[in-house]
């Protein structure tokens, strides 16, 4: 028989991934097609690391019991029907297609056990003191899935169309299941004791009742929260085509403007901005008149939507199907006087591109660099000056004026976030019993989908009253973190 392999354990992980980015990033454009908007489209975001939450801890401690390998081959399968699911929910676009939808994401975050199940079988086949090392191979996984799952779902949807990305998915876990059944084997061996099978929240309270499993669980937490945070507005600080109330230099002026009905705003277009097509040229004046009158944080620029000419607009858009949209630089152009320009303005694919690179920084840190790291720095070391790392970053990331200062800070978020996951669990590891892994494992895990189920709601909402203070408290958290570790972290004897 075959020995448990760490190369094995980190391709069934690595092509999970990729299917996982390649619909995580068309989620909020398949809800808002099929007809949902604000409080629904993240509620659908939102789903699946909430079912991560209530279910991990159980495949945790069910991989306790019965091993490792049929816990992840049932992952595996629910992934390729949970896939599936969204590939059809094109089919029926509509309200139809958005509970199939929404049931696809709970399905696969009921099913999502890979990476706290596969955290165990990597403490199973690990030495103590490689065990951070083998924690970085997930991480590993992590980046190289975002780099490559975007861009196979953009090129499966230009060929495939709406259901290609879900189908694609659905075949590459498909094609993973197979592999793993063949190559995968057990990792866990009886060794004479039973393993301790306690209650969901008792294994909570076992977990958080020892000191060292409570602060790295913690750390953990807070480590999640800050990167999700900057997960989620990251598009925005570099390409959010809204305008804020706090841009407008001169919102007297663009209203009186607005109220003249002479703007130059159709000069503007016809200047050749990107060479727009007339339905994005009618989009942009629609939206402009629509987000005008969404200024609520400022009344003086209100502006009536029930005239003539912006029902005509919404007419004109809405029979060519597009969805509203306006272009940001077009404004700016527009309204020179009135509108500040935003520092960074980049479109879909130039933010898909950063996120790349984002995810190859942590990749090659966490698969190349995180070894050598621990035997250098010592873990705890290293998470406090990660975290620290981390921070600089968030602080850097908002308020860099050119590509080279953007692109230094992108990175140091990612090699900061890269380095502190592996010791951080490998700790954890350590500190859970031999028969325990996949349960301790499953409630940190647990507690990391619950800083990503609070974050994009914590992060949105800070956005929109001010679009750096999500990055200002999570520097603060992250340093608050750093400090905690710094005092209060220990070495663990291997």
């Amino acid at each position: 028989m075959r020995k448990p392999s760490l190369l094995i354990i980190f391709l069934t992980v690595f092509v999970d991934l990729i299917g996982f980015g390649i619909v995580l990033p068309l989620l909020p454009k398949y809800a808002e097609r099929y007809g949902a908007e604000g409080l629904m489209i993240g509620a659908i975001i939102a789903s699946y690391s909430l079912m991560q939450f209530v279910f991990a801890p159980l495949w945790g401690r069910l991989s306790d019991r019965i091993g490792r390998r049929p816990v992840i081959l049932l992952s595996t399968f629910g992934s390729v029907v949970a896939y599936g699911l969204f590939g059809y929910s094109a089919i029926h676009v509509g309200t139809t297609g958005l509970w199939i939808l929404l049931g696809s994401r709970l399905f696969a975050g009921a099913c999502g056990a890979n990476l706290s199940v596969a955290s165990a079988y990597i403490a199973d086949i690990t030495t103590p003191e490689n065990r951070s090392k083998g924690m970085g191979l997930i991480g590993m996984a992590f980046g190289l899935g975002f780099i490559l799952g975007p861009f196979v779902g953009a090129e499966s949807f230009r060929w495939l169309g709406l259901s290609g990305p879900g189908l694609v998915a659905s075949i590459i876990c498909a094609i993973n299941f197979v592999l793993a059944c063949f190559l995968l084997t057990e990792s866990r061996h009886p060794d004479g004791s039973n393993p301790v099978q306690r209650p969901r929240w008792d294994q909570w309270k076992h977990a958080f009742g020892r000191p060292q499993l409570r602060l790295l669980i913690m750390l953990f937490f807070l480590a999640n929260f800050c990167f999700i945070s900057f997960e989620v507005t990251l598009p925005l600080i570099l390409g959010s085509p809204s305008i804020k109330a706090d841009e407008l230099t001169d919102p007297d002026a663009l209203r009186a403007s607005l109220d003249s009905g002479v703007t130059p705003l159709t000069a503007a277009i016809n200047d050749s901005i990107d060479a727009q097509t007339e339905s994005i040229r009618l989009m942009d004046q629609l939206n402009l008149a629509i987000q005008t009158a969404k200024f609520h944080d400022n009344p003086a620029t209100q502006l009536s939507l029930g005239n003539d000419e912006v029902a005509k607009l919404a007419n004109e858009a809405k029979k060519n199907g597009n969805s509203p949209r306006y272009n940001r630089l077009v404004l700016e152009k527009a309204f020179p006087d009135q509108i500040k320009p935003q520092t960074h303005f980049f479109n879909e694919s130039q933010i898909s591109y950063l996120f790349a690179y984002c995810g190859f920084i942590a990749a090659m840190v966490q698969g190349g660099l995180i070894g050598r790291l621990v035997k250098k720095f010592g873990e705890p070391k290293l998470v406090w000056m990660s975290l620290i790392i981390v921070a600089g970053a968030m602080l850097l990331i908002p308020l860099s004026a050119g590509i080279g200062i953007l692109l230094l800070g992108l990175g140091l978020f990612s090699g900061g976030s890269g380095i502190n996951r592996a010791p951080i669990m490998g700790m954890i590891s350590k500190n859970a019993d031999a028969d325990e892994q996949g349960a301790i494992l499953g409630v940190a895990q647990s507690v990391g989908t619950l800083a990503r189920i609070i974050g994009p709601i914590f992060a949105t909402v800070a956005y929109a009253y001010r679009p750096v203070l999500p990055y200002v408290i999570c520097a603060a958290v992250a340093v608050a973190a750093s400090l905690i570790a710094w005092k209060r972290l220990k070495p663990i004897k291997d």
